[in-house]
């Protein structure tokens, strides 16, 4: 497994919808779709930003916590028919587990914790990733999102009502 960190969000050109994009110690990278909401909750983290009320991946913790559970690492090991899959290592005492989690989740978790992140070095590549350019214009580019591009993905999805994103994905 290749140790991973968090190059960016970018938004796909085909769907329209965010991609976290991880980077490898060694400069190969891993785009995984995820959804609207995760990737606000990821963004948070890296913004370092907050509610007034915790948010889903943080009750997350606070429960960890409240259990004295310690997280360990998440490790996103497998791919199947374009499904990434993860679990999030945990140690609670004596015994270490893993749950299944999808890898969104996992590093909105992992990132809260400041905890290792991990991928399957066949997982890992080159990839050619799209980023979404002023007005509505699609880029193609080999890089993440600027903080003015950022910008526009935050004005999204906080002016997108739940009707408009059901909406949305059921398109999809």
């Amino acid at each position: 497994m290749e140790k991973v960190s968090i190059e960016g969000i970018i938004l796909n050109l085909r769907t329209n919808s965010p991609v976290l994009v991880l980077k490898g110690e060694n400069g190969r990278k891993l785009p995984i779709s995820v959804g609207i909401y995760e990737a606000q909750s990821i963004l948070l983290v890296l913004e370092k930003h907050s509610f007034l009320r915790p948010l889903t991946h943080d009750l997350f913790k606070s429960l960890f916590e409240i259990f004295s559970a310690e997280f360990l690492r998440l490790e996103i090991h497998s791919v199947k028919n374009g499904i990434y899959y993860a679990h999030m290592v945990i140690r609670r005492g004596e015994r270490t587990e893993t749950l299944d989690c999808r890898p969104s989740d996992g590093i909105a978790v992992a990132l809260r914790f400041k905890a290792d992140m991990f991928a399957e070095d066949n997982l890992m590549k080159d990839a050619d990733v799209v980023r979404y350019g002023a007005k509505g214009k699609f880029l193609r580019t080999s890089g993440p999102i600027d903080e003015k591009e950022a910008e526009v993905l935050r004005e999204m999805i906080d002016s997108m009502s739940p009707q408009d994103f059901w909406k949305n994905i059921k398109e999809k």
